[in-house]
């Protein structure tokens, strides 16, 4: 049995914590002019963490948080993730310095250093000084994959270099190991999660839009997705309870047949998302 094998089912076993971990995106100083559920303004970010940190909360990056509960079941910790190393991300390093919290940056290595027009909705990219310099301040680099395509339709050597050559690229340019994986838009597999395994990554995270226990494979570990807007006791219960609603548990009903229609799209070459 592999030790990722092995790893999972023992997780299994028994749920012995649970741990909210928390996805942002982007961190603008200000709102967009268009409604964005990716774009959380920094002032709302600083509010959200400083709520945390004020009720006793160790807010660290997915790596160090999952270690912190493996060692310690009853610690109050909260894993807090960013994705796509985008370069508003800046403001965020601010918010996270100023609470002594840290973070894990998710980055797509085909758009490092990327720069676009202000409104330009994928935003322009953290370059790799600029990305070491995040790394110097704490927080942990992980990989997003190179071209942040939807892993669970790719060939094998389509994911092998997605995943491969990302963590080696980090690795070479920072000077770090890269130790944690996050899949592209949320897509993974059970193949998808070997590949990962088997290039050196220790965990992988997904969407999930659930709170993550002792009980989810160190691969496939869930986050909820932060919005813009959701502070006070919506921004409490959240971190309490998870994402409302149905749509998180439909979406995992409808997962199966979703990937097959993804996978028919990627035979004619289009990528669906």
């Amino acid at each position: 049995m592999s030790g990722r094998a092995a790893s999972g089912r023992l997780l299994r076993r028994s749920v012995r914590w649970r741990m909210p971990v928390l996805m942002y995106h982007s961190t603008p100083v200000e709102a967009p002019a268009t409604p964005d559920e990716h774009a959380v303004p920094v002032g709302e970010l600083a509010d959200q963490l400083g709520a945390l940190t004020a009720d006793g909360w160790r807010l660290l990056g997915l790596t160090e948080a999952l270690a912190a509960r493996a060692a310690d079941p009853g610690a109050r910790v909260v894993g807090v993730t960013f994705d796509d190393g985008l370069l508003d991300f800046t403001h965020g390093v601010e918010v996270l310095a100023s609470l002594g919290a840290r973070a894990t940056m998710y980055v797509p290595t085909g758009s490092v250093g990327v720069r676009v027009p202000p409104g330009d909705p994928y935003g322009s990219r953290l370059s790799w000084s600029e990305l070491a310099d995040v790394a110097d301040v704490g927080v942990e680099i992980g990989s997003h994959s190179v071209n942040h395509r939807t892993l669970d339709t790719l060939s094998p050597q389509e994911l092998r270099t997605e995943v491969v050559d990302s963590k080696r690229d980090l690795e070479d340019r920072l000077g770090r190991a890269v130790t944690s994986f996050c899949y592209p838009h949320g897509y993974s597999s059970r193949r998808v999660e070997r590949a990962v395994a088997g290039a050196g990554y220790t965990n992988g995270c997904i969407v999930g839009r659930r709170i993550a226990t002792s009980a989810d494979d160190t691969y496939r570990v869930p986050r909820l997705h932060v919005r813009p807007g959701v502070t006070g006791d919506a921004f409490d219960a959240l971190v309490s309870t998870g994402e409302p609603g149905l749509a998180p548990h439909l979406k995992r009903v409808a997962a199966p047949a979703w990937r097959a229609a993804r996978r028919t799209a990627h035979a004619f070459g289009h990528e669906l998302t």
